[in-house]
């Protein structure tokens, strides 16, 4: 009996020993990083007087190159009286730090290094033509 686990053993071990070296090879894992996109959503809005518009910006590029919000509006023109921005729920962001005043139909231009991640902003316009419809484009 002790002959038998004797041997038993020995071979258990031979096969461990060789079975060692297939174990023991390298494992490469290459990982990559693919950008996001940067992309606006906004309901569909008329101006008529003052109105709020509720606007989210998506920078999920992690360029930091910063981006410019415009507005395009219907048959009377649009001017940005107010916006005013905060992190959307459950995003880490980096809230937009205006590179410039609103002008023509920029709304806001993003500083480098700033409006990235997931933003909620809510743009004030006014209009004193009438009611025109409004949308909205980053780039």
């Amino acid at each position: 009996m002790r002959r038998m686990l004797r041997r038993l053993f020995v071979s258990a071990c031979a096969a461990l020993v060789l079975a060692a070296p297939a174990g023991a090879g390298t494992i490469i894992v290459k990982l990559s990083f693919v950008p996001g996109k940067l992309a606006v959503k906004a309901a569909p809005a008329s101006v008529d007087g003052t109105v709020q518009v509720p606007v989210t910006i998506a920078d999920g590029r992690g360029s930091g190159a910063g981006w410019t919000l415009k507005v395009s509006s219907g048959s009377a023109p649009v001017r940005v009286v107010g916006i005013t921005a905060r992190c959307a729920a459950n995003s880490t962001c980096t809230l937009p730090t205006a590179a410039s005043a609103p002008s023509g139909n920029v709304v806001l231009h993003a500083a480098r290094d700033s409006g990235m991640g997931v933003m909620n902003l809510v743009v004030t316009l006014a209009s004193t033509g009438g009611s025109t419809p409004v949308s909205f484009t980053v780039s």
